[in-house]
């Protein structure tokens, strides 16, 4: 499965600027937050062979409700953001999400 997300910083930086050229107020953040999601779901999606899943933002944290509506996981950041996660290390971060989702996927 395939997503059209950002995956360095610099691709990250030239959506900011694509964005905000068509009059978005967009940051640096928030297109790592969206990048960070998304590819969590896409691997979440992948890992149990469908959409049974939905992942959300709590905090700083993302949340993996079911189809209940009900809270079955949260995962942390590795630091004290995703944010910084994909900064530190982009691949480890993307590693680490297709992890946590495995991990979902065989709880169920």
């Amino acid at each position: 499965m395939e997503i059209e997300v950002p995956e360095t910083m610099a691709e990250v930086e030239k959506e900011v600027t694509r964005r905000q050229a068509n009059g978005e107020t967009v940051t640096v953040a928030d297109v790592i937050k969206d990048t960070v999601l998304a590819s969590f779901q896409a691997y979440l999606e992948f890992a149990e062979e469908g959409h049974y899943d939905s992942a959300q933002w709590q905090d700083e944290n993302i949340e993996v409700i079911d189809i209940m509506k009900q809270p079955v996981e949260t995962i942390t950041p590795q630091t004290d953001s995703f944010v910084n996660d994909f900064k530190a290390s982009n691949d480890a971060c993307f590693l680490y999400l297709q992890e946590a989702a495995a991990k979902i996927a065989g709880m169920r």
